[in-house]
């Protein structure tokens, strides 16, 4: 045989050999150690659970924004948003119109040198401003929510100091830096932001204050200015008269803008007639007055309505018996005027009336027992709803009376169960 047969027939058992190869010396070792250790449970294969093969198949998918469910999202909280707000709102009163009707709140008075509110129909009176300080004459704000008032600096004929106050007596401020002399009048205007002031001293000033005590300016016009008044709705003119006697020619009435310069005359002065009391309409579109002069045997007085240019002036017609008839205060839908009516040429035998401002009548004579006198410084002022006024008389002999409320539909009054010789002022309320 060969040397390449024997090569042959031994290849197979050489590759078997090759195929095993040798053992490392080292297995016997590793075999007694890993016998040892516990085998690994089936359970904790992830591969037992899920079908992986399914698993690796599945499409990669890009996530999609839920628009329409942001959407819902945004209007429902838009929607809470909204009600939270219409409860807020809901929650603060509705506020007044500043001129024309409205519905009648607290009476504000001062009594014994304190503030006072008192409701009008059950007659509850309750102090909101006390103290040991000389304080009179509040005057409500044209929503209702605030006054203005007097305080004395040097006892009752000191003199005075404005501050203002919440209706409920809270957060009371003083608004004048200094204390002026013989204050005459003050009143918010329409917005509630300023307050108009007269002072009746030496050259007869008018001044606006800031409500909120920032500052204080004087209105400049060519003439000593009294009984100044916001124009309605906005308050951009003010009305006034200027001073005068025999001598030096009575009183014009004029306008200034509010915001200090132009001066408008209505009308001019006039040698023996003195024109006193010019209010306006609360629609702003009339002005009354009165004009006062020397007839017979003492003097007289006629009340004049005329248009806010000055023309149509008419004066309201007096009833036989009657000599005279001073205007005082608007109702609030400017359709009447409340009036002081004598039957003599003094003070003695007068009556209030309620008469129509466009002259149509005589009006409605109120039977109150005594004289209501027209001088200074009698005070009456409509209910916002128009329906009573209130008023503090004068008697013949100049001395104040308790406050009263007259029905100027019946003609009757009645007496209030608190007493304040003050000047009145009624606090507006929404309809």
């Amino acid at each position: 045989m060969t040397s390449d047969r024997r090569f042959e027939e031994g290849l197979p058992r050489l590759l078997d050999e090759l195929y095993v190869g040798p053992m490392p010396a080292y297995r016997d070792q590793l075999l007694q150690q890993t016998a040892r250790i516990r085998q690994r449970p089936a359970w904790s294969f992830l591969e037992r659970w899920l079908p992986m093969v399914d698993v690796a198949r599945q499409p990669l998918r890009t996530l999609r924004m839920p628009w329409r469910t942001i959407g819902l999202v945004l209007v429902v909280l838009a929607l809470i948003a909204a009600m939270v707000f219409a409860f807020a709102a809901g929650s603060q009163p509705p506020l007044p119109a500043p001129f024309g009707l409205a519905r009648t709140g607290l009476v504000a008075y001062d009594s014994g040198g304190d503030i006072y509110t008192a409701d009008p129909v059950t007659g509850v009176s309750t102090v909101i401003v006390r103290g040991p300080e000389t304080d009179i004459n509040p005057r409500w704000s044209r929503d209702g929510t605030t006054l203005v008032f007097e305080r004395r600096a040097a006892g009752a004929e000191g003199p005075g100091l404005l501050f203002v106050v919440r209706g409920d007596g809270s957060n009371l401020m003083r608004i004048t830096p200094d204390a002026i002399p013989a204050i005459a009048s003050y009143a918010f205007s329409p917005d509630g932001k300023q307050i108009l002031i007269s002072s009746s001293s030496g050259a007869q000033r008018v001044l606006i204050a800031a409500a909120d005590g920032t500052g204080i300016r004087p209105i400049d016009t060519p003439h000593p200015a009294t009984s100044p008044t916001w124009r309605p709705p906005n308050g951009s003119e003010i009305l006034f008269t200027d001073s005068g006697d025999a001598s030096s020619g009575w009183p014009g009435i004029y306008t200034v803008d509010a915001a200090g310069g132009k001066v408008r005359t209505i009308r001019e002065g006039l040698t023996g007639r003195n024109r006193s009391d010019p209010q306006w309409s609360p629609n702003g579109a009339w002005i009354s007055y009165v004009e006062w002069s020397n007839f017979g045997d003492g003097m007289s007085a006629e009340t004049h309505v005329m248009a806010a240019d000055g023309s149509r002036d008419r004066v309201l017609p007096i009833p036989p018996g009657a000599v005279w008839q001073a205007a005082w205060s608007w109702s609030n839908d400017s359709t009447r005027l409340l009036a002081i009516r004598g039957t003599s040429w003094g003070m003695d035998e007068t009556r209030a009336v309620a008469i129509p401002a466009d002259g149509s009548g005589f009006g409605v004579e109120i039977q109150y027992p005594g004289a209501i006198q027209a001088g200074c410084c009698s005070s009456w002022e409509w209910a916002p709803n128009d329906q009573s006024i209130l008023g503090t008389p004068v008697d013949e002999t100049g001395a104040f009376l308790d406050q009263v409320l007259l029905d100027p539909a019946a003609g009757t009054f009645r007496t209030l169960p608190w007493t304040s010789v003050s000047h009145p002022s009624f606090q507006r309320l929404a309809p």
